[in-house]
């Protein structure tokens, strides 16, 4: 799916005035999800724009590096094309998976840079997912680029997880360049201006112990109550260029215990609530009763920029069919004494009264 450029006009939560942004999405409906990350309010006015074109300075470096500028092509087209000469395209499933978390990147990019780009913008979960993805890679030579349909997802996301609770190890994972997880240590037939990923660090040994517990040496995963599912989804490849060497290193640096004996880990699957975001389209004139709480909700905006603009709810509106209700009324009961009855207890209420008052004036005279 190709990207658009927007212009979104939406009210801002805090200032109620108007505020227009530009948003690069890959639809209108994408675009408007980012307009809430940005602290705007629907409903929004979303008009597509032009990409900025080339200018003249992108254009005479193009023609110092011999490049022929397409036809249509934007600014960030052509800058694209000047960083990645001589560099080849990155994987289908590579740009699948950067799409899948929203990044932008021109069609034109090159490997090294979307590597770059994917790996700086990716949240620290699936920057840790994705670095021990990268070197099961490496070391397996597996042709799969897309973490997100991988097999063995939840086996990297484990590690991750346990990644998130070391300070050392994210730390370690975060000092990465998004080039160097292409190749490791002093790898073969590597291009002359990539930057290969040390095998020194903290978070690549961590890996590779964990790849070690979960994996066998032909890299096939060991049938273990977190990776069940992974084991059963496991074919046989038919062609397969393994590494040859036996995956027992151990390192010189302590790895840390939290990521070594994370063994229960069992990823659940998240239920989608009640939506929380309700974007609205010019065609809707009213406003769900949902909606009027997101004025007092709003404050938890940051928390959307932390998930895939894919997973937010959208309001779509639907007529709403009411049926005529028949009131049922209950008889009220009521207690019936008899007149025969109350008349008695009427005569002897007066006698009462009249021997109290014969008892006070004996009293008085004697």
């Amino acid at each position: 799916m190709s990207w658009h450029r927007f212009k979104v006009k939406g009210k801002h939560y805090l200032t109620k005035r108007m505020r227009t942004i530009d948003v690069v999405a890959r639809s209108d409906t994408a675009a408007k999800q980012k307009a809430i990350t940005k602290k705007l309010l629907p409903p929004f006015s979303c008009e597509e724009i032009s990409f900025d074109p080339p200018t003249k300075t992108t254009i005479n470096n193009a023609q110092k590096a011999g490049i022929e500028i397409p036809l249509n092509a934007s600014n960030d087209d052509v800058i694209s094309l000047i960083e990645g000469k001589g560099d080849i395209m990155p994987a289908a499933g590579l740009m699948a998976f950067a799409e899948r978390w929203d990044i932008y990147f021109s069609q034109y990019i090159s490997n090294k840079n979307l590597y770059n780009l994917l790996f700086k913008d990716l949240l620290p979960i699936n920057k840790a997912a994705f670095f021990i993805f990268s070197i099961y890679k490496f070391l397996s030579n597996d042709k799969k680029a897309n973490l997100e349909t991988h097999p063995y997802k939840d086996i990297f996301y484990e590690f991750a997880t346990a990644a998130l609770d070391d300070k050392r190890v994210l730390r370690s994972i975060i000092n990465y360049q998004g080039e160097q997880l292409c190749y490791f240590g002093k790898a073969i037939d590597m291009p002359a201006d990539y930057k290969s990923g040390s095998m020194n660090t903290i978070a690549y040994k961590s890996a590779l112990c964990f790849i070690n517990k979960h994996f066998t040496e032909t890299f096939m995963p060991i049938a273990t109550p977190t990776n069940t599912s992974a084991v059963a989804q496991t074919k046989m490849p038919t062609t397969a260029a393994i590494v040859n060497k036996k995956l027992s290193v151990k390192p010189s640096t302590p790895v840390s215990k939290e990521v070594l004996e994370k063994k229960e880990i069992i990823p659940t699957k998240t239920v989608s609530p009640n939506p929380v975001v309700f974007i609205l389209s010019k065609t809707d004139y009213s406003i769900p009763a949902g909606a009027l709480k997101l004025k007092s909700r709003i404050i938890k905006i940051p928390d959307l920029e932390k998930k895939p603009l894919s997973d937010l709810s959208v309001y779509h509106r639907t007529e709403v069919i009411v049926f005529p209700q028949t009131v049922i009324e209950s008889p009220v009961q009521t207690i019936d004494i008899p007149a025969k009855q109350s008349r008695n207890i009427g005569c002897f209420a007066i006698l009462i009264i009249f021997l109290l008052i014969a008892i006070m004036i004996f009293s008085f005279l004697f």
